[in-house]
């Protein structure tokens, strides 16, 4: 492949794919300049209130995480923060510039719920090693089919889950912006706020709360 194919490819990819990367890279810069901010501060002295908030919602997050994930909270729950901060910025990203939300695609909700089920999967291993293998047998062992089909249907209800509720948001506003004329001037904005932030919201709390109960039901309880 020559150098200007690999250009040209890359020019061409989905815009919603574009938006997908810049959030990443504004999650990645942001973390190292909080992280590397927050770390010089002045253990006795009083943060100013932007750093306040910060680490009061790290801490909140912790608090929540720790009480589902136990002893191993500190390797999971950066997996499940990056994540949260992902979907819920993917989620509301259609309300700035023009940019097109990523969770209204498919490809990127299955990637999300698959995220989910590595990371439900990792605490299980995490917590009970190759034991947690055996789980597919549990409590009996002609329930393997079953217990399969259990394990990787949150995948698709996840995934399933997201793209339908952002989606149909966007079809809604569309029609909205598309049939209201001069009124839609007037209506869109507090359309935005529900659809964007409010069901974008929602549906970012649904998809991380999954992800911490399943991943906690598969932890040995004398690790929580």
């Amino acid at each position: 492949m020559t150098w200007n194919e690999i250009v040209n490819r890359l020019t061409n990819l989905p815009v919603y794919f574009l938006t997908s990367l810049g959030i990443m890279v504004f999650i990645m810069i942001i973390s190292i300049w909080f992280g590397a901010r927050i770390s010089k501060l002045d253990v006795e002295a009083k943060p100013n209130k932007l750093w306040t908030v910060v680490i009061q919602f790290v801490a909140f997050f912790n608090t929540f995480t720790k009480s589902y994930f136990g002893k191993h909270w500190r390797k999971l729950t950066p997996l499940v923060f990056a994540m949260t901060l992902y979907v819920a910025l993917a989620n509301m990203s259609g309300m700035f510039f023009n940019l097109t939300a990523p969770t209204r695609f498919t490809s990127i909700t299955f990637s999300l719920s698959i995220l989910s089920f590595l990371i439900i999967q990792t605490a299980g291993f995490m917590s009970q090693s190759w034991r947690h293998l055996t789980g597919v047998f549990q409590p009996l062992w002609p329930l393997f089919p079953l217990n399969i089909i259990g394990d990787f249907t949150p995948i698709f209800s996840m995934a399933l889950r997201l793209f339908g509720n952002i989606v149909s948001g966007s079809i809604i506003l569309f029609l909205v912006y598309e049939l209201g004329g001069w009124v839609s001037v007037v209506i869109t904005p507090a359309l935005h706020v529900v659809f964007d932030i409010g069901f974008g919201f929602i549906q970012t709390l649904v998809l991380i709360l999954l992800t911490v109960i399943f991943a906690s039901n598969k932890m040995d309880e004398a690790d929580l």
